[in-house]
């Protein structure tokens, strides 16, 4: 490769470079909600800041170098039409290596000293806060969250419920393989690794819905193991809490009855619900499943249609999960599955 088309990919790696940071800084470009770029809570907004002193400093780095490099190749290259001759070898300068080795090391300090602050920071609340923290237990299962709230003797999946502009506290942990917990707008990746506790804590500074997901591949259907943090106001998230620590609403219709009966009838073998005979702990507690925005781990809508199909198909709905009515036996008519829906949307 000649000197000028070294020249050239230099430039255009440049040029690309320099697409990859406009898009970052762009109002708008890199907003969306599963975007890092947006930091809506103190976890977030330190790793973000982290993020983009590292990049200005290899910014830094990669330009000077790089300057110098592109220099040498011009300043040094071969004349056209002049015969080439291998030019007589030094050993060089050691004052100038010493130098850049010295420069190298001091580059590294200075990148590493505001990563540590930020490790040490995102790893446990701030002793100024811990009072006020909120713990959460998160377990990954193959392929859904179940997440405890032990000081508030709450247990909910698939939906996080937490109070705007409190810390909460993550102890994150897994029931099977290795799982991630990730919500990128509040805070960064943590692992969820069998027989091993890892913890973080991160706070929504305004109330809205937040998208996680889990990022480790853990099986069939890792694409599909996501979750929502839904930030509420005191007043709301109190509320909330209420109506989660009551059992189950009974049944109030002939339907919801015989619902309720099919469900005793195998559902129960794997599934809770608060208040009845159904003590499984195989899937996610139903107790208040009808409150709950989506179904199947954050990827549908939970409405009737939806409900109904992932009575009927599971597998087709989210391959490789464990729901199985062969397994306990269960042979359901339509009608069972409408009166199915019936009470599993009267567990609000």
């Amino acid at each position: 490769m000649n000197a000028m088309r070294i020249i050239q990919a230099v430039l255009v790696g440049g040029f690309l470079f320099g697409l990859y940071v406009v898009a970052m800084l762009w109002p708008g470009a890199l907003d969306g909600p599963m975007s890092f770029m947006v930091a809506d809570g103190p976890v977030a907004a330190a790793q973000k800041n982290v993020f983009w002193y590292t990049v200005w400093v290899s910014l830094f780095l990669m330009v000077t170098v790089g300057s110098v490099f592109i220099y040498a190749i011009y300043r040094f290259r071969a004349k056209p039409g002049a015969d080439f001759a291998v030019p007589e070898q030094s050993h060089g300068s050691a004052k100038v290596e010493i130098a850049l080795i010295v420069a190298s090391c001091l580059l590294l300090v200075v990148i590493a000293i505001p990563n540590a602050r930020a490790l040490f920071y995102v790893d446990s609340v701030p002793q100024e806060r811990r009072e006020e923290a909120i713990k959460v237990v998160a377990i990954g299962h193959q392929w859904w969250w179940e997440f405890q709230y032990p000081d508030l003797g709450v247990t909910t999946a698939n939906e996080l419920y937490i109070p705007v502009g409190k810390p909460i506290e993550v102890e994150i942990r897994s029931a099977d393989v290795l799982h991630s917990f990730w919500v990128p707008r509040l805070a960064g990746k943590m692992d969820a690794v069998p027989g091993q506790i890892n913890r973080m804590w991160f706070q929504a500074d305004k109330a809205g819905t937040y998208q996680g997901h889990c990022t480790e591949y853990c099986g069939d259907s890792h694409a599909n193991m996501r979750f929502l943090v839904e930030a509420r106001d005191d007043a709301e998230f109190e509320q909330w809490l209420r109506n989660e620590k009551k059992d189950a609403a009974a049944p109030a219709s002939v339907q919801e009855v015989n619902g309720q009966r099919i469900f005793m009838q195998g559902c129960n073998a794997c599934h809770m619900v608060k208040g009845t005979g159904a003590m499984g702990m195989v899937g996610p507690d139903l107790s208040h499943f009808a409150g709950r925005k989506t179904l199947g781990a954050g990827i549908f809508e939970n409405n009737d249609e939806n409900l109904a199909k992932w009575i009927k198909y599971p597998q087709q709905m989210k391959p490789g999960n464990l729901m199985n009515l062969q397994q306990v036996n269960m042979v359901l008519s339509d009608r069972d599955v409408d009166a199915l829906v019936a009470y599993l949307n009267s567990l609000k």
